[in-house]
């Protein structure tokens, strides 16, 4: 059946208002996530990201902490029950209560997170695997150009990542162009890369001087790749890491791979030296004096108690 041209119009139009509303809604309402697509020249291919801007960004002028979120996509990981993108942004709400600062937070999605998190090939783990050099490339010289252009971003920028994207945040922090400030780095696995990965640190010792804090975290009950590996790495390269460069690592008694608390822990450590208010909770109650001193990492430290 053909419908009148009077009437096919009017639809089209219909559609067209309602398409242009929600768009308007999506743009003004800080608390949906802004999908934004960018096309990449480093990887050939056209990426996506989610964006989530703090209450208040549309009516002021402040700029804000840059945390830039792996696996921070639509897409499940782990059989987790939510994304970790939308579990990240009620994390967020919380510490802002808390008083810690707010923060744009951007997500970046998946298309192949084997090739993408892992520095080398090793078939005997997984297939593929190898591209951490290029999608790091395309977060530092193409997504932090793109946000910073874009939105008010601080000199706070903060790249966040779990399990292989975990061992992404420390290639990117022995490798990268320091384009980030701080490094948040959950149940890495280094048994992918052990050698290559603590060889690259001691290259980097001399040029770490603009970054602020590293921050490892992982499970007593954790992979083998990540438990196995993850300590005697930190104890490697604390004596080689400057002065001035914050860092701890925190085994959590009970908790298993990418311990939930793993993002909370982590901002309340990269804040933790700006007179941020002290919380009721116990995990971040547990940041001693010792732990944020400037001066020379504590080295691991193992949580009396479960992350709440």
């Amino acid at each position: 059946m053909k419908w009148p041209r009077r009437i096919r119009c009017k639809t089209a139009f219909l559609f067209a208002a309602a398409g242009a509303v929600i768009a308007s809604w999506m743009w003004l309402n800080p608390s949906h996530p802004e999908r934004v697509h960018v096309r990449s020249k480093v990887l050939g291919e056209k990426r996506f990201l989610l964006v989530h801007l703090p209450p208040g960004y549309e009516t002021g002028e402040e700029s804000y902490p840059l945390l830039v979120l792996l696996d921070g996509g639509d897409q499940k990981q782990f059989s987790r029950d939510r994304t970790l993108y939308s579990r990240s942004r009620e994390v967020l709400s919380r510490l802002e209560a808390e008083g810690l600062p707010r923060l744009i937070l951007v997500g970046v999605g998946n298309r192949d997170r084997m090739r993408d998190m892992t520095p080398v090939r090793r078939p005997d783990i997984y297939a593929g695997g190898g591209g951490a050099g290029a999608f790091r490339e395309f977060i530092e010289t193409e997504i932090v150009p793109f946000v910073q252009a874009r939105w008010r971003i601080a000199n706070r920028r903060i790249l966040y990542g779990e399990s292989y994207g975990g061992l992404f945040v420390l290639d990117t922090l022995a490798r990268g162009r320091q384009a980030f400030s701080d490094y948040i780095a959950v149940s890495p696995a280094v048994g992918v890369w052990p050698k290559g990965l603590n060889a690259a640190f001691q290259r980097r010792v001399g040029a770490l001087s603009r970054v602020r804090s590293l921050f490892i975290v992982l499970g007593e009950r954790d992979a083998p790749l990540v438990t196995n590996y993850a300590i005697p790495f930190f104890r490697r390269i604390d004596p080689f890491l400057p002065d001035g460069l914050r860092r701890r690592l925190d085994v959590l008694p009970g908790e298993g791979h990418n311990p939930r608390e793993s993002l909370a822990l982590g901002l309340r450590f990269v804040f933790s030296g700006e007179s941020a208010p002290a919380a009721s909770d116990g995990p971040r109650s547990r940041l001693s004096q010792a732990d944020a001193s400037p001066r020379r990492g504590s080295g691991p430290q193992r949580r009396q108690g479960g992350a709440k």
